[in-house]
């Protein structure tokens, strides 16, 4: 079995501004001319451009009534444009009969179904591998702006710790009793929405150095899972509880006692 394959008419971009096609629509009727002659084109698109009528095992000249009723044309108009035709080298009639369009050829495309199935494919692949690479570029983009913002973090970083510095060096007689170690944790309460005033740093300095910088930066995350927020005598009340009953049994006690309150208000809306 033969493989099927497509035709199409394949028209420059300046078809209609040649010279000929011009001057054919330039003609009276030129338009139904020129409509005439590209429904030929099209009849003739598998047999390159050659008309002529198989009738059993003889070949069959088309007459104008015949051409006038494939292409759903007036007869007049078709007597008058096929003389138009070969007039203007559109057209030729061969010696058996056969009426040739002449620039055919060079109108015609075509391709079996395979290689249709084969261009589609590569038409996908290339719509898929675009699409990849303009996801790659917007996760460049994206992961250049987190670097950004990372660097930008950085630098707004440095410069809280250089104000904290210049605050230190500004509060005369304060020196002696804060460590700049300590800086880190100054930032962390800073983060957790501590005030940090040369006071407070004096204050956790101490805690610092009895309960260890650990202690203090867990206590200040504490506060703020209790909403207590900047309440540094509240963050002092943790610690000491914490070195009185143990800070891991204390924390644990703590999530037990949360969780029988969450489970007898389930119960009570529940009922």
């Amino acid at each position: 079995m033969a493989e099927k394959k497509y035709y199409w008419l394949k028209f420059k971009e300046d078809f209609f501004d040649e010279d000929t096609i011009q001057w054919l629509e330039e003609q009276n009727n030129g338009k139904e001319y020129c409509l005439f002659y590209l429904k030929l084109c099209l009849k003739s698109l598998k047999t390159n451009g050659i008309l002529i009528r198989s009738v059993g095992q003889i070949l069959v000249p088309y007459d104008v009534k015949k051409l006038g009723e494939i292409t759903n044309t007036d007869i007049d108009t078709v007597i008058v444009a096929m003389e138009v035709f070969k007039k203007i080298g559109l057209v030729q009639i061969l010696d058996n009969g056969e009426i040739y369009l002449t620039q055919l050829k060079n109108m015609v495309g075509s391709e079996s179904k395979w290689a249709k199935y084969k261009r589609k494919d590569k038409e996908l692949e290339k719509i898929q591998h675009d699409s990849n690479s303009a996801q790659k570029t917007l996760q460049t983009e994206k992961e250049k702006e987190l670097d950004i913002e990372k660097e930008l973090d950085k630098e707004k970083d440095i410069e809280k710790g250089k104000d904290i510095e210049k605050e230190l060096q500004q509060q005369e007689g304060s020196l002696s009793v804060v460590v700049p170690s300590n800086i880190k944790v100054f930032k962390h309460f800073e983060k957790c929405g501590f005030i940090v005033t040369a006071k407070l740093m004096e204050f956790i300095d101490d805690d610092i150095e009895i309960y260890s910088a650990e202690w203090v930066i867990d206590a200040a995350n504490e506060c703020v899972k209790r909403g207590k927020i900047n309440n540094y005598g509240y963050l002092t009340g943790i610690l000491q509880n914490w070195q009185t009953k143990g800070k891991d049994k204390q924390l644990k006690d703590e999530s037990k006692a949360n969780a029988s309150a969450y489970t007898q208000m389930k119960s009570i809306l529940d009922e």
